[in-house]
């Protein structure tokens, strides 16, 4: 019954979402990050997944659109490669300010850079057993299971589901198992075959569905009856910030 409702609910924000195409990277010095909707799973380039590593730091506690600034001014100034990084001068704090907590998420990139480095860059991680690379990701200084799994799910192309407080907060209203990061995490592993495609859009769709406020929409039927009897509201909090970081 339960794996049920997990896929229902995989279909149902696919109908109002559409494909996320997650995660973004950067299409060229100082330009956005581009959206690839469509090819959610896709193996990524080493230096995206760079990208991709900085980004989920970068979004740690704050919204996406001050990380996404963020990125913007590291391409700007070519910064957004592991030796830069790695370096961690002043101009890497001033790059990142936008994202907030600049000098401790500076100290952490500088961190895992050279952390890369020394297992050998990207390349080499790719090698990694997804449980030992998790681990190995645990073990660096900023990272929790939330930013872990993204790096995992979208970096690595790796099956993993990646669980927020959106996803807390929407499985609670559905009155779905939320007890912990690890029983939602498992709940969806068992019921969506696994693919980095489908769990990387499944937490896309769920994000998209707090910061375009959605949630009326999503909580009515075709007939304009709610299907589900909704929870008081867990969280006041903005649901446009979409902030991140390791809730659980």
């Amino acid at each position: 019954m339960l794996r049920k409702k997990i896929i229902d609910l995989d279909n149902r924000l696919l109908k109002i979402c559409g494909n996320q195409g997650w995660w973004p990277t950067s299409s060229g010095h100082g330009n956005p990050p581009v959206y690839y909707p469509g090819q959610e799973g896709r193996i990524v380039s080493n230096d995206e997944a760079v990208e991709i590593i900085v980004g989920s730091i970068l979004t740690q506690n704050t919204s996406w659109r001050n990380a996404e600034q963020a990125i913007i001014n590291l391409t700007a100034k070519n910064l957004l490669n592991l030796h830069a990084l790695a370096e961690g001068k002043d101009d890497l704090k001033e790059a990142i300010k936008p994202a907030r907590f600049y000098n401790q998420k500076s100290s952490r990139l500088r961190t895992i850079a050279n952390c890369i480095i020394r297992a050998g860059g990207v390349e080499s991680l790719r090698n990694y057993p997804t449980g030992r690379l998790r681990n190995l990701l645990l073990s660096w200084a900023g990272i929790g299971p939330e930013t872990a799994d993204s790096i995992l799910c979208y970096a690595f192309s790796r099956p993993i589901f990646v669980v927020d407080a959106y996803t807390k907060r929407l499985f609670e209203k559905l009155d779905l198992p939320s007890d912990s990061y690890e029983e939602i995490q498992n709940l969806v592993h068992e019921s969506i075959q696994p693919s980095a495609a489908r769990y990387g859009d499944f937490h896309a769709r769920i994000v998209s569905l707090f910061v375009r406020k959605e949630m009326d929409r999503f909580f009515l039927n075709r007939h304009g009856k709610k299907f589900v009897t909704e929870k008081k509201a867990s969280s006041s909090r903005d649901a446009g910030s979409a902030k991140r970081g390791d809730f659980f």
